[in-house]
Parts: structure tokens; C-alpha cells; sequence
């Protein structure tokens, strides 16, 4: 079909507009993902567009944090409080501290901003240091480094272990002594129980199985292991605490069916209780005994080894039958202290060590840390406040405020 003249010039001309128009459409879409590619990123991580607007509204470093980091969660309910825009140290710090009210975390963190924070860089710490030290440091603590002028050089090694106390920080450099033995020896002497415990700590996280639990170092009354189960081993008539958390469970029953091949026949007489339980014993003790000599046989509620579902009070098949009436007089005994350790238990509260361990000999109580560790005990003719000595606490730790 023949195309007149006209016609043809006029399709000529709208393909001509078309190939102008699609350039121009497509460079238009570049520049709108140019000037949006920091929202359209956001949006990609999760952000909604009230979220995406508080984020965008910072420096361009911090928004540059914010494409990098993990999406930080109800980002918005920050805004019912004023605050000074530090939302990520906002969510950090809520992390470490989950209990703690979204306004008096804003509080800490804008107050860290407002007075403390250039003080503290001039000192040299490292901004991402002081982001781990808020789970443990107060605003009087990092006050206290810029009043004593103490830079990162000088503290560094005593922040980085656990327990360190920030007030104690110009004695543990004063003292000369190694990071380690300058922080348990002068804020924590009471490991020893030569020295008396003058204040109590509480163990956030008890959950390490060489967590150090005694007068001065306590677990929640509410505290409960999550891995309680029964060992398949025989326990005393009146045995009513049988059960261990299972990794001690496990090893008890390894070491419970070597012993068999022994013709030695452990049993329990009482392993995991409640605070509750610890307490009625506690309680009936200080009825019978003067104070003294209580504290010296059963320990303080929230300072038993029984709650942590670690420690375990051995007896044996003779002595349920009344053919021994100790279980340190047992062969089963003497087999059980030299080989506890292969399993990783280590007998907790031997004789000789009683004024260090602060509880009088038990030579039926055996604690479980893991093999490696128990080695460690066993060959240095350690207790667990030894080795604590040597490698430090296992967990955080929170002052308890005085009544």
C-alpha cells in the first residue's frame, strides 16, 4: 500500500519525538534513584517511610551507618521521647540493658553525647570501645576517667577483664601488679574467704559451667537452669533433688558406669535445688548451730552451688546399705578423687582449702566446670576460687545495693 508523502514525514517525526522522549524518560529515572537511592536502600532493609525520613534527616556518615548496620526495630517509638537523634546507640544500649525504660535510655546515651563523649575521644578511646563499655560503665564512671585524666593507653588492659570497677582503675595501675590479679586481688579479695566478702555481686549470666558461686557472688532467686534432666543412676531413699543440668547429667552417668567396672556404686543423696529449698535448709541450720558455724555448713540462698544444677552430693550403694557411715571413708570416694576430673567434675571443697573455699570439708561434693577445665583444677591442685585467680570471672557481674 503506498504511503503518501504527508504521512509519511509525520511518522517519521512522532518516531523522531519517541527516540528524543526515551532517553530523556530514562535519564530523568537515573537522576530520581541518584537522589533517592539512600531511601530506596532503606526501604530495601526495612524501613518504612517514617523510619526512612528520621534517617535521612542525619549526617551523611550516620546514614551511611545506618545502609550498613543491621535494621534496628521500632525505630519510630523513639520520637514519643525528645531526644537528640543517636538511635542506634539508643538500640545498642537497650540490648545490653532490656529492662531498663526507653526514657532513661535516651537519658544516658544523650547525656554520654552531651558531656562526656569529646572528653573522652581526647583521651584516645576508641568510639566503638565505648559502645561495649555501656553494659557494665555508668555516666560516673566515664566521668570518673576524664577526672583522673586516665587514657585508653593507661586502662585498656583492665577494661577488657571482666569485673573491672572503674573507681578502682588508678589503684590497679598504682599497684604495678598484672591486669588480671590487679582487678581480682583489689576489687574482688573475697574470692578468697580469708578475706571477708564486703560487698555481693550478683551473676547476670550463671550459665557458664565455671561460674564462681559462693558468699559474695550470687545468682537471682528466680534463677532456673534450662537444661535440668534426671541421670540414669541410683539415688538415696530420701534423695528429693535428682535432677542436673545435662551436660553434668551426662558426665555423672559416664562416670557412675566406669565406676561399675570398679565394682564401685555411686549414687546421688542430692543434686539441683531451688532457691526455695536452699533457704528452708539454710533456715533449719541457723536454728540447730550458731552463726559461725552454720555459714561454714550449708551455704547463703542464691550462693548454692545446687541451684546452679552443677553441684551434686555423692553418696554410695555401702553406705545406703550402712556398710560405711561417711562417704569419704568409701573405696567409691577415693576412686571418685582421682578420676572425677576425666569426666569434669572436680571435688569442690576439700579439707585443706577450707579457709580459702570458705565452706568446711565436703568431701561429698563434687561440682561440675567441663573436662578441660577440671584438668586444669586437677593437675594444679587447685579449687575453683584458684582458678578464678588465674583466668578470671566467666560472667558479668552487678553490684548489689545495700538494704
Amino acid at each position: 500500500m503506498k504511503v503518501s508523502k504527508r504521512q509519511y514525514y509525520q511518522t517519521q517525526k512522532k518516531f523522531s519525538k519517541t527516540l528524543i522522549i526515551i532517553p530523556i524518560l530514562i535519564l530523568c529515572f537515573c537522576i530520581l534513584i541518584f537522589f533517592q537511592w539512600n531511601r530506596i536502600q532503606l526501604a530495601i532493609k526495612g524501613y518504612n517511610f517514617a523510619e526512612q525520613g528520621m534517617i535521612l534527616s542525619l549526617d551523611d556518615k550516620i546514614i551511611q551507618d545506618y545502609l550498613t548496620n543491621e535494621k534496628i526495630e521500632n525505630l519510630e517509638s523513639w520520637n514519643q521521647y525528645n531526644n537528640d537523634k543517636h538511635y542506634q546507640e539508643y538500640s545498642i544500649y537497650q540490648q545490653y540493658h532490656p529492662a531498663m525504660k526507653q526514657q532513661e535510655i535516651i537519658q544516658y546515651i544523650d547525656t554520654f553525647y552531651s558531656n562526656y563523649y569529646e572528653k573522652l575521644i581526647a583521651l584516645h578511646y576508641p568510639f566503638e570501645n565505648l559502645l561495649k563499655y555501656m553494659q557494665t560503665a555508668s555516666l560516673n564512671d566515664f566521668d570518673y576517667l576524664i577526672q583522673q585524666k586516665l587514657d585508653y593507653q593507661q586502662t585498656e588492659a583492665y577494661l577488657s577483664i571482666q569485673g573491672c570497677i572503674y573507681t578502682d582503675l588508678k589503684k590497679y595501675i598504682e599497684s604495678s601488679k598484672e591486669p588480671l590479679e590487679a582487678v581480682l586481688s583489689i576489687s574482688y579479695p573475697f574470692i578468697d574467704s580469708h578475706y571477708k566478702a564486703t560487698q555481693n555481686y550478683l551473676i547476670v549470666d550463671p550459665n557458664s559451667y565455671a561460674t564462681l558461686i559462693k558468699k559474695g557472688f550470687q545468682i537471682a532467686s528466680d534463677y532456673v537452669p534450662k537444661d535440668l534432666v534426671t541421670p540414669n543412676i541410683p539415688f538415696s531413699p530420701d534423695c528429693d533433688n535428682k535432677q542436673l543440668r545435662k551436660a553434668a547429667s551426662d558426665a555423672l552417668e559416664q562416670m557412675y558406669q566406669a565406676a561399675l567396672k570398679k565394682d564401685l556404686h555411686l549414687a546421688i543423696n542430692s543434686a539441683y535445688r531451688t532457691y526455695q529449698q536452699q533457704k528452708a535448709i539454710y533456715d533449719e541450720y541457723h536454728q540447730k548451730y550458731d552463726e559461725v558455724t552454720a555459714n561454714g555448713l550449708v551455704a547463703i540462698p542464691g550462693s548454692s552451688e545446687h541451684q546452679l544444677g552443677l553441684g551434686v552430693d555423692l553418696t554410695s550403694q555401702s553406705v545406703i546399705d550402712g556398710k560405711w557411715r561417711f562417704f569419704g571413708d568409701t573405696p567409691e570416694y577415693q576412686w571418685v578423687v582421682k578420676n572425677a576430673y576425666q569426666y569434669g567434675f572436680i571435688l569442690r571443697y576439700p579439707s585443706s582449702q577450707s579457709a580459702l573455699t570458705g565452706t568446711a570439708n565436703e568431701p561429698w561434693h563434687f561440682r561440675y566446670v567441663g573436662k578441660d577445665i577440671a584438668k586444669i583444677i586437677y593437675e594444679n591442685n587447685w579449687t575453683l576460687e584458684d582458678y578464678t585467680m588465674h583466668y578470671g570471672f566467666t560472667g558479668q557481674l552487678e553490684k548489689i545495693k545495700k538494704d
